[in-house]
């Protein structure tokens, strides 16, 4: 879990490891736009998979290399409701929607699916899954259950 800081959190990073971090929410929303640019390391792409709430990632990560960011993608499926066909490489930024802050409730969601997913990827150090469908249901079902918590 991370620490909260006074006051409504406006976005959080989620970094490719897994850890989850509080972003420096500007109030002018130009402004914003520099912070999302920044914490993704390039021009951000912005995707809808929950009424409240944006996810941003880098709009070159994959042809750039950089590494699959799970955490993120399990978040993005299970507020879409499907794993999602497609991958979402280097940081990403959960805001809003149209770069407001993010809520509460949702801030918990992003908060527990990244602490279930951290937990599978340790168990898979002593315990590697059967093959990649398995891996994906695995961190789906973890994220599910983590997520059950938080009306949505």
């Amino acid at each position: 879990m991370i620490k909260r800081l006074e006051g409504a959190v406006g976005a959080l990073r989620i970094d490719t490891d897994g850890a989850v971090a509080v972003v420096p929410w500007p109030e002018e929303h130009e402004e914003r736009r520099d912070v999302v640019r920044s914490a993704v390391g390039g021009f951000p792409d912005e995707a809808v998979y929950h009424r409240r709430a944006s996810v941003h990632v880098h709009g070159s990560g994959q042809i750039e290399r950089l590494p699959l960011n799970l955490s993120a993608w399990v978040l993005a499926s299970i507020w879409r409701g499907m794993e999602i066909p497609y991958g979402l490489y280097g940081p990403a930024v959960v805001t809003g929607p149209q770069l407001a802050g993010l809520d509460e409730d949702l801030e918990g969601a992003v908060q527990a699916v990244c602490a279930a997913v951290a937990e599978i990827r340790l168990e898979w150090v002593t315990r590697p899954p059967v093959g990649e469908p398995q891996a994906r249901a695995e961190l789906l079902a973890a994220a599910r259950h983590a997520m059950s918590a938080f009306i949505e």
